[in-house]
């Protein structure tokens, strides 16, 4: 009796030994693989904490064909296709306007209100006027407030989607033409949106890099509000911290917006995405970010261009006839010009994020 009971506490104490060294065994496979990971991390990226980084190391030549070119090649990719990108542009808008709806006739309404009170009290005249209507609109389409509130928070999550696919249907597009083949419009809106889980990750990490930006907003705006910037001092403190924080989410959005391309790839997660945009950005984020200004300066003055004489002709319609006043000609123009933006923006990313691959080097 006394043996066996010998026998059972040995079994115990070597169980209880072999779970003991299996545990570390276990422990110490995840520290090597963090350790591991945390080295990969460190050859992957030259800079340091607390510790200047030498031009050397991080340097990264980017031998690209100069801005006008870039834009000449965009461009010209999406003329020579006319017919199917014009298509696709088409199709975002019409079914934003079925089920996300557009800028509310009642906001610019409002807003030609009050565009025309300051015209009358001479703060603005008739250019400028037009000009701020046209600011009022664009500002108003960008940020998404200018849709109805009746469809409220789900026709913004609505309108949302249908930019992440024409995003994705835009990619696939280039990605077949690029590659010598002509593929087919309901080609690319049936078979493109396999990643759009893998955007909608991706576009959440963008909202959260967002945030510095929109604290800065915030904060300029209550200071302003309650006069507290009328001193020049307090002005220039203000002034200092947004410029700090909007760069802050710049820096971060860059890498993001080239992993939205990259999460296009088969087989690609979001986050795999987010690491190898991130390699690729590193040392270049400066020219990168110069770059996508450029783009968005351009699409700014394509906004100006187009959308501006729709606002002076429907001022003069509806002033000469009556009973016009509920035409939505300019939120009609200016959801075509947002499905325009997604299809345009898309394509530079991609051809500039294709460009960049190509010649891609060594740090320099």
């Amino acid at each position: 009796m006394k043996t066996t009971n010998k026998t059972t506490k040995i079994q115990q104490s070597s169980r209880k030994l072999t779970r003991g060294l299996a545990l570390r065994q276990l422990i110490s496979q995840k520290f090597l693989a963090l350790n591991h990971r945390r080295l990969d991390y460190l050859n992957r990226r030259p800079h340091r904490s607390f510790k200047m980084s030498r031009r050397r190391d991080y340097q990264r030549s980017l031998d690209l064909p100069g801005y006008v070119q870039m834009t000449v090649d965009v461009v010209g990719l999406l003329i020579k296709n006319r017919r199917i990108f014009t298509g696709l542009v088409l199709v975002y808008a019409v079914l934003t306007l079925l089920l996300a709806s557009v800028m509310s006739q009642d906001v610019y309404s409002q807003l030609t209100d009050l565009v025309d009170e300051s015209r009358q009290e001479g703060v603005v005249g008739g250019f400028a006027a037009n000009f701020a209507l046209f600011w009022g609109v664009f500002t108003s389409q960008l940020s998404g407030s200018a849709e109805s509130s009746q469809g409220g928070s789900a026709q913004q999550v609505i309108g949302a989607l249908l930019g992440l696919y024409t995003w994705l249907a835009t990619i696939w597009l280039l990605r077949v033409l690029l590659a010598g083949k002509k593929p087919h419009l309901r080609d690319a809106i049936y078979s493109s949106g396999g990643p759009v889980i893998a955007l909608m990750i991706l576009a959440f990490v963008a909202v959260i890099q967002l945030i510095p930006a929109s604290i800065a907003l915030i904060a300029y705006s209550a200071a302003d509000s309650s006069g507290l910037l009328d001193q020049t001092a307090t002005l220039m403190l203000f002034g200092g911290g947004m410029l700090l924080l909007v760069t802050l989410s710049l820096y971060w959005l860059v890498s993001t917006v080239i992993s939205m391309v990259i999460a296009t790839l088969p087989g690609m997660y979001p986050f795999q995405a987010l690491k190898l945009a991130g390699d690729i950005v590193v040392g270049r984020r400066m020219h990168i970010l110069l770059r996508f200004g450029w783009a968005a300066i351009l699409l700014l003055l394509v906004w100006l261009v187009v959308l501006l004489p729709i606002i002076m002709l429907d001022g003069a319609i509806k002033s000469s006839i009556e009973g016009l006043d509920g035409m939505p000609l300019v939120p009609i123009a200016a959801t075509v010009m947002t499905s325009f933006s997604v299809v345009f923006i898309a394509s530079y990313v991609y051809i500039f994020y294709r460009k960049m691959v190509e010649s891609d080097d060594t740090k320099a």
